[in-house]
Order: structure tokens, then C-alpha cells, then sequence
């Protein structure tokens, strides 16, 4: 019989099916152009190091990812998205437990997000003391709902959301939930609700009862009810036009916030940009758009990931990135000229082939050089027939 194993051994071979539980959209990655890193945040979020930098591209192997979703949850394009559940399906079971509780009397509910191993033990420790309101929504992973989904919860009725930790969870994932805390308070706290109600806590047993109990809480007549879609930030953006629409206090046309937040605003040196358009190429979102028939650059806050990319290709330093939220759409979502130039003409046929601050920069930059000195340097200021 031993004889007859070894002999049957080496014709057992196969493939090792494994769940694969992301999806990667490279062309809407911000983590390099050109051989320039900028955005690292699923690098930092992932706790099994299943994810490498191929240089503009990043790369994850399917066989160290164990499903933890923070690198998705962290990705502030959606070029990462967790495979399943899908967000619309996330986010459509939420609306559909907060509508079922409203629809057989329940109110002011509170949603406990756990993870499906540690948190589950932890939820069933006090279960029998739980408040009838406390409603617990399990997740495979606490890392692999975000933002999207916490201020979404939100806005569908939840008075507030705890995320309840656990002491074994990936230092990586825990650093990358409390990230995302910061901006989701400051995004709550801008449309004029307590960052309190939405938490993170580790506390076990009674300690957890009374944390949850004391907890402040946001109240609306009118629950959001947008469907679930796959794209986070249209997700964001519905959650938070409805919580500041519902917001009590007197609210801010816009709010700063903490650096490295996925909202932003670009500040352009003016003294110092030429309009080459290289911040242009590089930008993965298209916030950052050339004029049509002039020499224009343009920008869309609302595409804006604050990657840096722009900051980084910039060969003048004029381009600086700054953190924060617009909460009017309209405005976010317009185009706004940063700036603009007259096009430099060809000085012997007239011809517009760039910018004057093009020109310039090269004139000044190239009068000293041996190859342009006395008429030759007049050449930088030809079209390329002419020259």
C-alpha cells in the first residue's frame, strides 16, 4: 500500500483555487504616472503585505490577500473595491435593515459594526444586555467597510454607528479606520453634527453597554433613501448633501481638513506656472484640464483625490495641494480657471505655437549658453518651421 502512494504521488498535481476579494481598475490609480509615486494609502492599509508597487501600477497577489478590505476602504479613487459584498450590495442592506426597523416601530437606531470572528464573540458576551436600539451589522472584516459606508449609514437613519474593534486586529487596519475617523468628523462636524456619532471603541462587556449608551446621537424626520452604487465618492457625496440638508445648526459652505484627506483643493503659483500642461497628463482623476483653444488650466474640485501627482510632475513648483471639503456641489463640481495666458506668437509668421511664459522661462534660462548667443537665441522664439 506504501509502495502504491509513492508511485500514485507525483500524478496528484493541480491548482489551489483561492476567492479572489478585490477588483483593480489601474487606470484610475493614483499611486504613480511616470515613474512617480504618490498615493500609498492601500500599501499602508493592508495588514498581509499582499500588495506591491510595480512603479505607476500597484500589483496584489491573490494568494497572501486574506479579504481584510481596507486597502478599499482606504483607496480614495475606488481604483480598489472589495469583490464581495460589493459596495451597492453594502450599502442596499443598510437601508434595508434601518427601513425594516422604522417599519415595525423601532427608533433611534445604532448600528454596531463587528467583524465576523473576535467582534462576533465579543457582541455575544452582552447581547442579553444590549439595548433593544443597538443594532449589530456583521462584516467578514471591520477594515472593509469605510467612509462610504459609515456616513451612508448615517444618512439612511442611523442616529449613530460605533465601530466596535478588537484587541487581536491588524495594527495597519485599526491605523487606517482611525484616518478615516478624523475625516469623517471633520466632514460630520463641517455639516453641523457632533463627530460623536460616529466612534471607534475596543471596550468589552458592561464597559461597551454604557459606552454605547452615552453616545450622542443625530436626529431626522426624513431618511435618506439614494440606492447603493459601486462608486464611494458619488456615495459620500449623496451621504453628506443629506446630512447637511438635515443638520440643525447653522452649517459652513466649507470645512478644512486633515492632511492626507481623499477632498481637496489645488493652489497654483501663478508667478510660476508656464502652462505646460505636464500636471495635466499626470492627474488620474481629471480634476486638472487644459483649455481648448487657449492656453488654460482648469480644475474640478470634486475630481480631486489630493494624490499629489501634480505637485510631484510640476517642473516649476508651482502647484501645492490643500485639504478640504466645498459642501455645494454645484460649486465643487464646476470648472474654474486657475489660469490663463495669451498664446506667444512666432515672431516671423505669427503663427501661436505657446505660451508667453513658456518663452520666457526658456529664454532666460538658455541666454547664457554658448549655442545661443546674439541672433541664434531669437530661434526659441520661432515656430518649429520657421526654426
Amino acid at each position: 500500500a506504501l509502495q502504491l502512494a509513492l508511485d500514485e504521488m507525483p500524478s496528484l498535481v493541480g491548482e489551489f483555487e483561492k476567492p479572489q476579494f478585490f477588483h483593480y481598475n489601474p487606470a484610475i490609480c493614483a499611486h504613480g504616472r511616470s515613474g512617480m509615486t504618490a498615493c500609498t494609502r492601500c500599501l499602508d492599509a493592508c495588514p498581509t503585505d499582499a500588495i506591491a508597487s510595480l512603479g505607476n501600477p500597484i500589483e496584489v497577489d491573490p494568494g497572501l490577500c486574506q479579504g481584510a478590505g481596507s486597502c478599499a476602504a482606504a483607496c480614495p479613487t475606488g481604483a480598489i473595491s472589495y469583490g464581495y459584498p460589493r459596495l451597492r450590495d453594502s450599502l442596499d442592506r443598510l437601508r434595508t435593515l434601518l427601513q425594516a426597523y422604522r417599519d415595525h416601530g423601532g427608533s433611534n437606531p445604532v448600528l454596531l459594526f463587528h467583524d465576523a470572528e473576535a467582534g462576533r464573540d465579543v457582541v455575544s458576551d452582552v447581547v442579553a444586555g444590549l439595548p433593544e436600539n443597538i443594532l449589530p451589522v456583521e462584516l467578514e472584516e471591520l477594515g472593509s467597510a469605510g467612509m462610504d459606508s459609515w456616513l451612508s449609514a448615517l444618512a439612511y437613519g442611523a442616529t449613530a454607528v460605533v465601530l466596535l474593534g478588537t484587541p487581536g486586529a491588524p495594527p495597519s487596519v485599526v491605523r487606517e479606520i482611525r484616518s478615516q475617523l478624523q475625516v469623517a468628523h471633520a466632514l460630520l462636524e463641517g455639516a453641523g453634527h457632533a463627530a460623536g456619532v460616529l466612534s471607534y471603541t475596543d471596550l468589552q462587556n458592561s464597559y461597551l453597554i454604557d459606552y454605547i449608551n452615552n453616545i450622542p446621537g443625530i436626529q431626522q424626520k426624513q431618511p435618506a433613501a439614494f440606492a447603493g452604487l459601486d462608486e464611494k465618492r458619488t456615495v459620500i457625496r449623496l451621504a453628506l448633501e443629506h446630512l447637511f440638508s438635515v443638520a440643525e445648526t447653522p452649517t459652513r459652505p466649507l470645512v478644512t481638513l486633515p492632511a492626507g484627506a481623499p477632498f481637496g483643493e489645488v493652489l497654483l503659483d501663478k508667478s510660476r506656472c508656464t502652462l505646460c500642461m505636464a500636471c495635466v497628463s499626470q492627474c488620474p482623476a481629471s480634476a486638472l484640464s487644459a483649455g481648448d483653444d487657449s492656453p488654460q488650466l482648469g480644475f474640478i474640485e470634486a475630481n480631486c483625490v489630493q494624490c499629489g501627482l501634480c505637485c510631484r510632475t510640476c517642473p516649476e513648483d508651482a502647484i501645492a495641494i490643500s485639504p478640504r471639503y466645498l459642501y455645494d456641489f454645484a460649486v465643487r463640481n464646476s470648472r474654474r480657471v486657475l489660469y490663463e495666458e495669451e498664446p506667444f506668437a512666432c515672431i516671423v509668421c505669427g503663427k501661436p505655437f505657446a505660451t508667453r511664459g513658456v518663452i520666457e522661462n526658456i529664454t532666460k534660462k538658455m541666454q547664457a549658453h554658448a549655442m545661443f548667443q546674439g541672433a541664434a537665441l531669437e530661434r526659441i522664439k520661432m515656430c518649429e518651421d520657421c526654426r
